[in-house]
């Protein structure tokens, strides 16, 4: 009775589970979970490795475009700047006398003097004085690779645009070409912009006279040594050279860079566009960045409008993101100033997609390896869930006979050890892809920190490399005055007279062209000393250095201090006569000093005696043999009396 009563629970209870088993698939139920479970994990690792990876990438592209930007403001100021330098040493030169315009007839000191500027400052492109009376003297650069050019304009030309190429030494070699119409530049923009202004200045951006060629200039008015206005000095700086260097210092391949007035009109591009259009009919107008012909810099510029309202509210570097047409954009904004005018906006344009494609890429692969994964785990899973299955097809098999009454039939248990297994490797695997996942963390954060501390380090060591050169240059300049300047008279000592000696004799040596020295000493001035103390002589030499100095015309004449009380004229290309009028031209300005000397024999006022020697330096001559005349020339002119002028 109990033995039937057992056995009626036992088939109950298998044919419940056959219901369940017709309605569900256990192979299914131990896959699908398992599968899902993968595909979660596995998404998971994948969509934070691609928001790790998207996030370094962004800081880095912030430190790229931070880093491209001072390279700019470098460039520009290093670029710009020599502009208003030589402008301003060309209006101290005319207005101490040193420089004269006057261009009706050829002046080739003067033309050498614009040569040799256009030598030291490469980033010009045009050196311009023109003058009141409408006559232009200029030199310029047509490439890098090109030799300087003289254009002059003056009665001479008819004031037709005069070209001329020169050799190394500066001088005028052919006639290249003549550009009509006639030039003035009185009507120019460089030069109308000083005038107006009455002070240095940087001009507008504007079309130059030779067609296809685009500056942006500095201007400065010329001033006579009596106040009165003679000229402008201008300087060009052509908008092609920035471009080319904006182009060479992409962030990324897709990347633009442009500058543009806080107006909005365009300066330069990296995309080669010209700050003027050209229309038939009608002279060249300047391009607003909003109708720019460059979708992208079109774009960009409507972007940040939309976000600043007026580029002149940006007083400071910013940085935005914009999306359009689907794509976005990484942009940044730092204004750039400079004195006497010039206001402009650096705009740094960096597409996303040139920076996440790595990012994208990375996806792609890492989505691959999932599938493949997903792959091989459901094919694992389906051999391993079969195996699993088997030991309870046997079950049911058993289960069957005993519903069909066969009691003495003997069920072997499963072998459980095989479930234990799998759940284990499913914690395992857990463990295996938790660990990977923390690994890809570190090593994004490890990363991240490496590219800070090299840029951190980069920064450092470019501030530590500027300030020492800054502080190189400031030394050499201190060394130069102490080399070649006189403490006490400000004038060239005898060091840079030596120098300058051997320097012109060898030049005319090789133009055949006349030396002239002018060697003088102070009469009596021991007594002098005597009489009235050191600092009075002291004052007294100071002075009569000084009216040498005014003696000095030419940018190529050199009055120094040749020893005690003796100073020196060095005078190139110059014949005794107008050696004999320099050294008149001293003696006049040093007796109007009226320096009183009670103790003169020939004077009750300061006097000085002069020696002069000119020869056209040879090969059977040197130097010394020019020295001992002048020098005799001196004994000769003491010996007579002092106070007179003795030609040897």
């Amino acid at each position: 009775m109990l033995r039937n009563v057992r056995a009626s629970t036992v088939v109950g209870q298998v044919q419940k589970w056959l219901r369940f088993s017709r309605t569900a698939s256990f192979q299914g139920m131990l896959t699908i979970p398992f599968i899902l479970q993968v595909v979660a994990i596995v998404g998971l690792v994948g969509y934070l490795s691609h928001r790790n990876g998207q996030r370094s990438v962004e800081d880095l592209t912030n430190q790229l475009m931070d880093a491209v930007s001072k390279k700019i403001e470098q460039k520009l100021t290093s670029y710009l700047e020599p502009a208003q330098v030589v402008n301003q040493i060309n209006s101290d030169a005319v207005r101490r006398g040193a420089l004269n315009l006057d261009f009706d007839a050829p002046d080739t000191q003067l033309e050498k003097y614009l040569w040799q500027q256009m030598q030291l400052f490469r980033s010009l492109t045009w050196i311009n004085l023109g003058t009141e009376q409408g006559s232009t003297l200029g030199a310029w650069r047509p490439s890098a690779t090109q030799n300087v050019q003289l254009a002059i304009s003056n009665p001479s030309t008819q004031y037709f645009g005069t070209y001329y190429d020169t050799n190394a030494l500066g001088q005028r070699r052919t006639k290249l070409k003549i550009e009509k119409p006639a030039y003035d530049p009185r009507i120019r923009p460089w030069y109308k912009a000083a005038i107006a202004a009455k002070q240095a200045i940087w001009t507008p951006i504007y079309a130059g006279f030779t067609p296809g060629t685009i500056f942006v200039g500095a201007s400065q008015p010329l001033y006579s040594p009596t106040g009165k206005l003679v000229g402008v000095s201008g300087t060009d700086i052509s908008l092609l050279g920035i471009q080319n260097f904006l182009a060479q210092n992409l962030v990324s391949p897709a990347g633009q860079i442009f500058l543009i007035e806080r107006s909005g009109l365009l300066v330069a591009s990296s995309s080669q566009e010209k700050p003027f259009r050209l229309t038939l009919g009608r002279s060249p107008q300047r391009v607003n960045i909003l109708d720019s012909q460059t979708p992208s810099t079109r774009t960009t510029a409507q972007s940040l409008l939309g976000q600043v309202k007026d580029f002149k509210t940006i007083q400071q570097s910013k940085k935005f993101y914009f999306a359009s047409n689907h794509q976005g954009e990484f942009v940044k904004v730092l204004p750039f100033s400079m004195k006497h005018g010039i206001d402009w906006l650096i705009v740094i344009v960096v597409p996303e997609s040139d920076v996440m494609a790595q990012i994208h890429a990375g996806t792609q692969t890492t989505t691959l390896l999932c599938l493949g994964a997903l792959i091989g785990v459901i094919v694992l899973n389906t051999v391993i869930s079969r195996w699993l299955v088997k030991p309870i097809v046997e079950l049911s098999q058993a289960s069957q006979k005993i519903a069909q009454g066969e009691f003495d039939y003997q069920v072997h248990a499963p072998n459980i050890r095989e479930l234990s297994t799998l759940a284990n490797s499913f914690n395992q695997m857990s463990q295996k892809l938790q660990q990977s996942q923390r690994q890809l963390e570190d090593y994004s954060h490890s990363l991240e920190q490496k590219v800070s501390d090299r840029t951190q380090s980069l920064e450092q060591e470019i501030q530590r490399r500027a300030a020492a050169e800054t502080a190189l240059q400031s030394a050499n300049q201190t060394l130069q005055t102490l080399a070649y300047i006189d403490a006490l008279t400000q004038i060239a000592n005898r060091r840079q007279f030596d120098e300058r000696l051997s320097q012109e004799w060898k030049r005319l040596k090789r133009e055949q062209l006349p030396l002239s020295l002018i060697l003088c000493d102070v009469d009596y001035f021991k007594q002098y000393n005597d009489a009235y103390g050191h600092q009075a002589g002291d004052d007294c030499l100071y002075k009569i250095a000084q009216a040498l100095a005014h003696a000095a015309r030419r940018p190529s004449d050199l009055a120094a201090r040749y020893g005690g009380e003796e100073f020196v004229m060095l005078l190139p290309n110059t014949s005794v006569e107008g050696a004999r009028d320099v050294a008149q031209q001293i003696q006049t300005h040093i007796q109007a000093l009226r320096l009183s000397h009670q103790q003169s024999k020939v004077s009750q006022y300061v006097t000085v005696s002069f020696g002069i020697a000119s020869v056209i330096p040879t090969e059977s001559i040197t130097p010394e043999q020019l020295l001992l005349k002048v020098d005799r020339a001196l004994y000769q002119a003491k010996t007579e009396g002092r106070d007179r002028i003795i030609v040897h």
